[in-house]
């Protein structure tokens, strides 16, 4: 009778582990279903995570800095540096808009004069050469980096031109200032632009890398309370937070490093040494990754989140800046938390760089 009676929770007990294996296997392979997505030699291209099923997304664009991804409403955003534009499209590439539009000084260069008053600016642009032009408030844009907060229909922003943070509707209406130096007239003829944003929603807080300044700056949503959090760094570019974790990282060029710290700047250490000028980095921290790009070689790498396990996904590549990823597909269906030894249902992973 015992024989009879275990039986069948013998059989129970083996269903239940087939099912957790199906489950489990099926999340490891809905890892590598979501799609990888940079810059490269004037294209803007993706593949699998796993680097297999490259394709061109958009092509003759010379000079993108950076690319963001609105996976709620499927679009790819990117600054495209070349004609001062903020643009976006589908993630296949299709219905191109440009959504902002700022002012771009001619190649042979310039100078620019900015008045800013009250978070207000106005400015003149003097081509070499040419006759100078009174510049409006929204011509002053030349967008460097971009950052998106998808839920409240915002798209927030850095300009090469001007020591600016803006931010406006994802359609580009409704422009506003929001942080400005102290200073009522910029005077140059170069670059001074936070490299890489990104968001903490919750929080109500953005971050940005000041790579002329090696400092990681951070203020409220609205630009107030400005603080910098991290100085004397040597060239901070990209810039990624693990909100769950409650950590930044981030890469320096400069020294070859990924580095990580507390949000508030403490505790700093050193995750992935020995690269080659590493630009732009996205993580992934449910499955528990980053991914950056090597540009010195020609490359896109990932590793764990405490850099362990570094691995080539592309190689041969032309001069790759910018990276983000589409791991909507990885999360859409019930997965075990890389943290804990629970069963969770996670529905899509809308982490935008």
């Amino acid at each position: 009778m015992k024989n009879q009676i275990s039986t069948p929770k013998q059989i129970m007990f083996t269903l239940v582990v087939v099912l957790l294996t199906c489950i489990i296997q099926g999340v490891s392979y809905g890892q590598e279903n979501g799609k990888i997505y940079w810059m490269e030699s004037g294209k803007i291209r993706r593949a699998n995570l796993d680097g297999t099923a490259v394709e061109d997304v958009l092509t003759k664009m010379p000079f993108v800095t950076d690319i963001a991804l609105d996976l709620r409403h499927r679009k790819l955003y990117w600054v495209n540096a070349s004609t001062a534009e903020i643009q976006r499209a589908n993630l296949d590439g299709s219905n191109i808009e440009s959504i902002v539009t700022g002012y771009n000084l001619p190649p042979e260069g310039g100078g620019m004069r900015i008045r800013c008053s009250n978070l207000k600016c106005e400015g003149t642009a003097f081509p070499d050469g040419g006759t100078p032009v009174e510049l409006s408030h929204e011509q002053l844009n030349k967008p460097y980096s971009i950052s998106l907060d998808a839920d409240a229909n915002k798209i927030y922003w850095g300009n090469w031109h001007i020591d600016i943070i803006q931010r406006a509707n994802l359609d580009g209406s409704e422009m506003e200032d929001l942080t400005v130096e102290q200073r009522m007239i910029l005077d140059f003829k170069q670059w001074i632009s936070p490299l890489s944003m990104e968001l903490d929603i919750d929080a109500g807080k953005m971050y940005w890398t000041d790579g002329k300044r090696g400092k990681i700056g951070r203020a409220n949503l609205d630009g107030s309370e400005i603080e910098y959090i991290m100085t004397d760094m040597r060239t901070p570019y990209g810039l990624a937070l693990d909100l769950h974790a409650r950590q930044m990282y981030w890469t320096n060029s400069v020294t070859g490093a990924i580095q990580r710290a507390s949000l508030n700047g403490n505790n700093v250490e050193d995750v992935v040494t020995g690269l080659r000028s590493p630009r732009d980095i996205v993580l992934d921290p449910r499955s528990d990754k980053m991914y950056w790009i090597n540009q010195g070689a020609g490359k896109i790498q990932r590793a764990n989140l405490d850099g362990t396990n570094v691995t080539n996904i592309l190689t041969g590549l032309i001069f790759p800046t910018s990276i983000a990823l589409d791991t909507s597909e990885t999360y859409n269906v019930t997965d075990v938390a890389p943290d804990t030894n629970k069963l969770t249902t996670t529905w899509a992973n809308v982490k935008v760089q």
